[in-house]
């Protein structure tokens, strides 16, 4: 029987980190999973913030820009009273002095996840794969583009995320009463927040080409009072409707019929997407980025052109014209994330990332 290998004792450094949006779920989720399996984790949050309130004994550290010369002198005094097996870095303001600071007091392994497909300059892209031992892309398409700012492939290693199974509060029927949806309407769901390049604009254009078709859209910012403009301009309401955040996502996206990624950037890995499977809601989503990755074409869902309405409308009405297949989609999504995108899934590909020989 073969030895288990040795716990480890993890810093996430999250100290840029002051909403609860995909990077926060990434930290709070990895950190459960690798608790679970037997590791001492340890996170650096700002106080108040929403990781600090989901998580109990957090240190209170705060990283508000790249040269936060305060910032770093907390850090050091961390590193100085503490030696971590692993220190993971997760957001660009925490990229340059925590990872200093690591290097300073010869803390062993600095790892870095990126969760953006943004460009990075070549001088920069050369700083940090200095400053950091490994790199962790969370899908291949940030790989590429990494790799096209000129990261080393050997220093990058792809570790998916995963998500916690969803707990539902409420029957389906019930709120898709209280959101008003009749039995014949098929109901398609945009969740996230609403600024441009989530491409909410794109999903209301598709509309016109279809009847018996209900949008609701979960999520505010600041898109959000010209995206009504354009629903009332087009005609599109009670069609369309905006129910800004709700407190309770998962009931939500569960009574949907299916759930639309409109993306027009390139979206990393988003969580939107392992969430619908594990509802087991079809996925409807733009062909870029990552999003390929998780939506299978004809498996878990359907993909479209990016910023095409045309092309989207016709992806909706294939699903809307064979409902037991979108239903078969749902259910094969579900599958695979129970296989692969839950948070022990996530935290073993994590692991096996940080055990790799440097």
């Amino acid at each position: 029987m073969a030895a288990r290998e040795p716990a480890l004792r993890v810093l996430q450094v999250a100290s840029s980190l002051y909403e609860w949006g995909g990077i926060e779920r990434y930290v709070v989720y990895l950190a459960t999973g690798l608790t679970e399996r037997g590791h001492q984790v340890e996170i650096t949050c700002p106080p108040g913030s929403p990781i600090s309130e989901r998580v109990p004994g957090t240190h209170a550290l705060t990283m508000r820009r790249k040269l936060d010369l305060r910032g770093f002198a907390a850090y050091l005094r961390l590193f100085r009273a503490n030696r971590y097996d692993v220190v993971h870095g997760h957001f660009s303001p925490d990229f340059t002095l925590p990872a200093y600071a690591a290097r300073m007091t010869r803390q062993p392994l600095t790892v870095m996840t990126r969760h953006l497909a943004t460009h990075w300059s070549q001088p920069k892209a050369r700083a940090y794969s200095r400053l950091w031992n490994r790199i962790i892309p969370v899908s291949h398409a940030v790989e590429r583009r990494l790799a096209e700012n000129g990261v080393p492939p050997g220093q990058m290693v792809v570790a998916k995320a995963g998500s916690p199974a969803p707990t539902l509060k409420s029957a389906r029927a019930d709120v898709r009463d209280d959101l008003m949806i009749a039995d014949h309407q098929f109901a398609l769901g945009s969740f996230g927040r609403l600024v441009p390049e989530k491409g909410v604009e794109v999903l209301l254009g598709a509309l016109p080409e279809l009847s018996g078709v209900r949008v609701c859209v979960f999520g505010s910012g600041p898109s959000e009072i010209a995206l009504k403009q354009l629903a009332d301009e087009r005609k599109l309401q009670p069609r369309v409707t905006f129910h800004g955040q709700v407190a309770d996502v998962a009931d939500a996206m569960a009574s949907m019929d299916a759930v639309v990624i409109p993306s027009t950037w390139e979206e990393p890995f988003p969580y939107a997407a392992l969430e619908a499977m594990a509802l087991g809601r079809p996925i409807i989503a733009s062909r870029i980025g990552g999003l390929p990755e998780v939506v299978q074409e004809g498996v878990t869902g359907t993909l479209f052109n990016p910023g095409d309405s045309a092309d989207l409308a016709g992806a909706i009405g294939r699903l809307m014209a064979d409902r037991q297949a979108a239903e078969a989609m749902g259910r094969r999504g579900r599958e695979l994330h129970r296989a692969e995108y839950t948070v022990e899934r996530m935290a073993e590909r994590i692991e096996a990332a940080y055990r790799l020989p440097l």
